[in-house]
Formats: structure tokens, sequence, C-alpha cells
């Protein structure tokens, strides 16, 4: 059977993807992209099922080019290629801020691997959107820097 990409692959469904295909444009801003990644909905995909509120996955882990391991996120879950699928086949909604406040610090992170819309991000690009991008409940509890008594 070979892949044959529906007419959806070159249509942004959401926000994300939306900014993810203006990434190559001369005004694309790259805080735009980190912006709604974090603000939205994205997937894992995990061979284990989410059994309760407390339950734990092990998310799916690939390779990239370099041989570095990378967490497979995807902006939309049709975007879960049917490779991927085999080997975990639970598609498992969260929020972009909670994956990258949980992932490790030796792990990258692949946005819709082999799909129209991606990107690839190293661990030292995920230490700084953790150092530069505070949620704004974060950034407003304590807006004077004044510690509480």
């Amino acid at each position: 059977m070979t892949e044959q990409p529906g007419p959806a692959d070159a249509t942004p469904l959401n926000d994300l993807e939306e900014k993810l295909s203006h990434g190559d444009q001369p005004d694309a801003n790259p805080v735009d992209v980190i912006l709604s990644f974090l603000n939205n909905e994205v997937y894992i995909i995990s061979s284990d099922a989410l059994e309760g509120e407390d339950s734990q996955v092990e998310p799916l882990v690939l390779g990239n080019a370099e041989g570095q391991p990378v967490l497979a996120v995807f902006s939309h879950p049709s975007r879960v290629d049917g490779q991927y699928l085999e080997a975990a086949p639970n598609v498992l909604g969260t929020q972009g801020a909670a994956i990258i406040a949980n992932i490790g610090d030796e792990l990258g992170m692949v946005i819709n691997p082999g799909a129209a819309y991606g990107f690839e991000i190293n661990p030292e690009g995920i230490a700084n959107i953790k150092r530069d991008f505070k949620r704004a409940d974060e950034a407003d509890a304590n807006p004077a820097g004044l510690e509480g008594e």
C-alpha cells in the first residue's frame, strides 16, 4: 500500500499549523509559533493508554538525523502517520506548555515528523523556552518581585 497524503495535508487545521505554515516567510516570527505551541492542545502518542488522572505514559521517542532522541509531538491527530501508530496506538492530547514543562533535559522534540508542517527543537532550544516563556498566571502572580509573607 502506498502512502497517499490526504487533501488536508496541505491545509492548516488549527492555529499552530497556521503559524507553522508561515514559518518560511520573511516576516515570520518564531515567537508566534512557540506561543501557539505552548497555548494550544498538541498530541503525543504512546503504547500506554491513560487509565486515570494519575497514570503515567511513555510517549513515543524517535531518533533524529544525528541519532539524538526527540519526543514526537503532533499538532493534530490526523498528522500522526500510520507507521507511528503501529508502535504507539494511543493518541493523547495535552497542552504544549505541559510538554515543555515535563520534557527531560536531554530530550529534543520534533513537531509533526514527516508532515508538511513541522520543526525540530534541540534540548538547548527547549531549555531556552523554559527559561524565556512563563505562563501568564506565573508572570502576573508577583509583578513587583515582592516576597510574600
